[in-house]
């Protein structure tokens, strides 16, 4: 019977991350060479200590109250590279708007490029695009939804625990400002 899988170090150590791919089965919700394993693992240890979470129940809510903290830490860090991005390509495609109208219209690049018309394109992209705004929002709603369910029912169960009443349905509403 031929042995199946990987056989070098270093082909070992690559499938041993197969579960980040998507993350469920991860260990921990870190993102290879950009997030530190130890920085998750200290901020889990503060925030479970934060919670006092007593036996498993209460340990793995509280654990997942981590990890959505932790996910949701990640949106201004992605906001941010989103608009370095778009600040980062700005000068090639402002020059390469100036060419088209200098060959197209036969106005000069200093018509095209002046500090008024620079300073609103720079403005422009301070902003993410529609769509990137949108995914954003939703991404982050959904992880705040989940952090606020799970750590009502974190409360819940610890108020029970310590002789209280917990209600049994709670009213949370989130959404945009009213008009």
């Amino acid at each position: 019977m031929s042995q199946t899988g990987p056989k070098t170090p270093a082909g070992k150590a690559r499938s041993s991350r197969n579960a980040v791919k998507h993350g469920f089965l991860s260990v921990a919700p870190v993102i290879p060479d950009l997030e530190s394993e130890a920085d998750w693992w200290s901020y889990r240890s503060d925030i479970l200590e934060s919670l006092e979470p007593v036996g498993q129940l209460e340990e793995t809510l509280a654990g997942r109250i981590a990890e959505y903290l932790w996910r949701l830490r990640r949106v201004p860090v992605f906001e941010a590279r989103k608009v370095a991005v778009a600040l980062e390509l700005f000068p090639e495609g402002l020059a390469a708007t100036a060419r088209y109208v200098e060959k197209v219209l036969g106005k000069p690049a200093t018509e095209t490029l002046t500090p008024e018309k620079v300073n609103t394109q720079v403005g422009v992209r301070l902003l993410p695009d529609r769509d990137t705004v949108a995914l954003i929002t939703r991404y982050e709603a959904h992880l705040h939804r989940l952090y606020i369910q799970t750590l009502h029912e974190l409360e819940a169960i610890q108020t029970r625990r310590q002789g209280g009443h917990s209600p049994l349905a709670r009213l949370d509403i989130s959404g945009p400002p009213a008009p």
